[in-house]
């Protein structure tokens, strides 16, 4: 079981996560650009089940967190930290997906003692001309009425079979829920924080351990990018997941060998 949290930021903020589990390492969950703090659910239930605690959080103006909406990834970093603080949270492990990816990075570059760990998954680490052509077709796709939006943005994220399985759901089952209430301008400003800046050079000198996993079909992300990634970290370790389900979304479609391999490198973590 898990339960919904919610953390006082001060100045009228208040934070929304899901807390999975009430004892054991923290490990924060960071889900992508659009989606709420269901988006890692699979990821919490198993951490929970191993003994962990994790909190799962909401970006303002995502799920059932109000704005104001971040300016940049470093902003939303230090979001994430203060929902931390409020939860007395110093030290953890972090875990973010796509954008939440990119936040995590953030995180332990802006504060490397706070993080005990790194698990990036469909993540990358500079900005390229298909990145950025990317990030141009999903920002017209954006302006769409939210229900075509919910129809033609998991072409990028899902494969085929879950495509054809979505029906009418709208994604829901997916941690998409925040996308149908939120405004073109919220998903517009989530989006560019996706097309963010550089940071290779700088991941160099992180000196954590850090697990990076990538899809073979992943057509939001492709999973060379996070192999970069590994590779400028430090020791960073990187796994590929292969099959026809290995799309953006592998995190759901492919969750016992995420989930499994995630609890690997903790347990390796642990034990070093």
């Amino acid at each position: 079981m898990s339960s919904h949290l919610e953390a006082d930021l001060g100045g009228g903020r208040r934070a929304s996560l899901q807390e999975f589990g009430h004892e054991g390492e923290v490990v924060l969950l960071l889900p992508g650009a659009g989606a709420d703090r269901m988006a890692l659910g699979l990821q919490g239930r198993a951490l929970q089940a191993a003994g962990y605690r994790a909190l799962s959080l909401d970006y303002p103006g995502l799920g059932l967190a109000e704005g104001p909406l971040p300016r940049d990834v470093p902003d939303l970093a230090r979001y994430a930290f203060a929902a931390l603080d409020a939860l007395g949270v110093h030290r953890c492990h972090i875990l973010g997906q796509s954008l939440g990816s990119a936040v995590a990075q953030e995180m332990a570059l802006l504060e490397p003692s706070r993080a005990a760990s790194l698990m990036l998954l469909a993540t990358w680490g500079r900005q390229d001309g298909f990145l950025e052509l990317r990030g141009r077709i999903v920002a017209l796709i954006v302006r769409q009425p939210i229900e075509e939006r919910l129809a033609m943005l998991p072409y990028f994220m899902a494969s085929r079979t879950l495509l054809a399985s979505l029906g009418q759901s709208g994604g829901a089952s997916l941690g998409l829920r925040g996308s149908q209430a939120v405004s073109d301008e919220t998903m517009a400003r989530y989006l560019e924080l996706a097309r963010d800046t550089d940071r290779l050079q700088r991941l160099a000198g992180l000196r954590l351990p850090c697990l990076v996993l990538g899809g073979e079909r992943d057509l939001m992300t492709p999973w060379d990018y996070g192999k970069e990634v590994a590779d400028a970290i430090p020791d960073a370790r990187f796994h590929l997941l292969e099959g026809p389900r290995s799309s953006h979304l592998f995190h759901y479609e492919l969750a016992e060998e995420t989930n499994r391999e995630i609890l690997n490198f903790l347990h390796r973590v642990a034990t070093s």
